[in-house]
């Protein structure tokens, strides 16, 4: 058998096992095995995705998103109680979810997923971006009728006190706390009573 040959089966026996044969994942398979090397398939093929494409891997290979790796770690977790990596193998191969190497693969570590996965929020909840920026708008502008004088100093106490955006927040938002005003035409120390 030539060296291409041995390589396309060494791949495809690799890749069973998982939907995702990544550099690493092909190394700790091989250890202890009579195949080639990684640097044996680069030297055949000038990168890795080209060796997975000439053993007909490649067109397997399910390339998850984050919200999608999040959501079925949460989904295991609320499912069966408790998220541990074996726990999580035996509910995702029941469930054709993403495997435990594509898990590991996207996020480095196991324990770097349930951080991940734990501190996630539910993407419903998420404030979208042009929503946000009309919080703030309204927040300003309120705040500038009521606030005497209305700056910086004084929208930040009112803000925390209403639960209102910070002025950190309107500056990352806009440029600058001074660039907000500008765009909204309100002046820095004055007052909007009526």
């Amino acid at each position: 058998m030539n060296q291409e040959a041995e390589i396309i089966q060494a791949l495809q026996a690799a890749a069973s096992l998982t939907p995702t044969l990544t550099v690493k994942q092909y190394q700790l398979w091989s250890r202890g095995r009579a195949v080639p090397t990684v640097l044996d398939i680069l030297d055949i093929y000038d990168s890795w995705p080209e060796a997975l494409d000439a053993a007909g891997v490649s067109g397997s290979q399910k390339i998850y998103t984050q919200h999608e790796l999040v959501t079925a770690l949460r989904q295991a977790l609320q499912e069966d109680g408790k998220l541990t990596s074996t726990s999580y193998r035996q509910w995702a191969d029941s469930r054709g979810a993403p495997s435990l190497g594509d898990i590991i693969s996207y996020f480095g570590s196991w324990s770097l997923a349930v951080k991940k996965a734990e501190r996630a929020v539910d993407p419903r909840y998420v404030m979208q971006p042009e929503r946000e920026k009309a919080e703030m708008i309204q927040a300003l502008l309120e705040a500038s009728q009521i606030l005497h004088p209305f700056n910086a100093e004084t929208y930040q106490k009112w803000a925390k006190q209403q639960k209102r955006p910070s002025v950190a927040k309107v500056a990352r938002r806009f440029g600058s706390w001074h660039d907000a005003l500008d765009d909204l035409e309100l002046d820095d120390e004055t007052c909007h009573v009526k």
